[in-house]
């Protein structure tokens, strides 16, 4: 958005808020009254079942919007948890809907993001049906990495506080599993991860994944930032050697 509508909206924000790791932000069933932010650190959208099993059915990064269609919807139907600690800036329904009526690029903004995350939505459901365990979790590596280079400039790791336990309930397959799988790319050396860090490096994992970064701009150029141009088509760094 123009400089001037993100002033208004930080004008009508509450103070931020910091969460810790394993806080949640908001229960699912609740009635929302506020658009929520993600200033830094990460989050997850969980749904919980009546058998108590969990599904992850989102993951959120800086500079996302944790519940864009809540001033439609009202109340949430998931609960949204900080994955790392997050610091997130709350904008009141009241304050938000007279800005949107007075300052149209608000909207625009707000359809942009509710567009890019049902984008996101559309292909974890070709992937958690369609594709092999060791697809899926290539999928989701190349994804978070993708767009954490995005938001930070970096071309090197990434932040990845995400636990093998967690990577299990986004992707619907066993803590077993998942560490099996992560085994095989590390074997393969086609990722590094250590201690909340990830590095993807080889080309090797797009392949496996299928992965094209295209539906991640899923808004026209007009509408939102592009992208610096040294994030096209499958051009995550990697290391020098592959």
């Amino acid at each position: 958005m123009p400089e001037p509508d993100q002033a208004a909206l930080l004008s009508v924000a509450r103070p931020a808020r910091l969460f810790e790791k394993g806080e949640f932000v908001t229960h699912e069933g609740t009635r929302a009254s506020a658009l929520i932010f993600l200033c830094s650190g990460t989050a997850y959208a969980v749904r919980t079942l009546e058998d108590g099993n969990q599904q992850i059915v989102a993951v959120f990064l800086p500079g996302d919007i944790l519940n864009p269609g809540d001033p439609v919807l009202g109340g949430a139907r998931v609960s949204i948890y900080a994955s790392a600690s997050a610091v997130v800036l709350e904008v009141p329904h009241g304050e938000l809907l007279p800005l949107m009526d007075s300052r149209p690029a608000i909207i625009r903004g707000l359809w942009c993001e509710t567009a890019l995350q049902a984008a996101i939505q559309r292909e974890w459901l070709i992937w958690l049906g369609r594709r092999s365990a060791q697809a899926r979790l290539a999928h989701f590596l190349c994804e978070v990495s993708y767009r954490m280079q995005q938001w930070s400039g970096s071309q090197e790791a990434v932040a990845f506080p995400f636990t093998q336990r967690q990577l299990a309930d986004a992707l619907g397959l066993s803590y077993v599993h998942i560490n099996r799988v992560l085994q095989q790319l590390r074997s393969m050396e086609l990722i590094e991860l250590v201690q909340g860090r990830l590095t993807i490096r080889s080309r090797q994992l797009f392949a496996i994944a299928e992965f094209d970064p295209g539906y991640l701009h899923a808004a026209p150029p007009e509408l939102a930032r592009r992208p610096s141009s040294r994030f096209g088509a499958a051009e995550i760094r990697t290391s020098p050697d592959q």
